[in-house]
């Protein structure tokens, strides 16, 4: 699978980096650390998955997702975050994506949200 990590945090890319690979040696790991380098990333690469911080500096996470939803309504997207509103949530949320992991994030959280996506 390809998947493209999009967080302004080296730490966090490099920690959903290493857990993917231990869930599946095979997965193809495409780093960003913007929304702008993540679209471009996006468009160039065409991932099946893309797991994106929610506050980033310049385009942030919800700004990222709605320029991937504006042309592909069907890539699996999983939004992270440390803190958000409700009403920031409810509006990603209607932005159709898979899923919403609570920072700090741990590699049970990544394996049961892909299991689940997985069905």
């Amino acid at each position: 699978m390809k998947i493209l990590v999009v967080d302004d945090s080296s730490f966090v890319r490099q920690c959903v980096r290493k857990y993917l690979l231990e869930q599946d040696t095979s997965n193809e790991i495409i780093l960003a650390d913007s929304g702008e380098e993540g679209f471009k990333f996006y468009q160039d690469t065409s991932p099946d998955l893309i797991i994106t911080d929610l506050l980033m500096p310049g385009m942030g996470g919800e700004a990222f997702v709605k320029k991937v939803r504006e042309i592909d309504k069907t890539t699996e997207i999983i939004v992270l975050t440390a803190d958000v509103q409700k009403a920031v949530r409810e509006e990603i949320e209607s932005l159709q994506i898979s899923a919403f992991l609570n920072k700090p994030l741990n590699k049970e959280m990544i394996f049961k949200t892909l299991s689940e996506m997985k069905g």
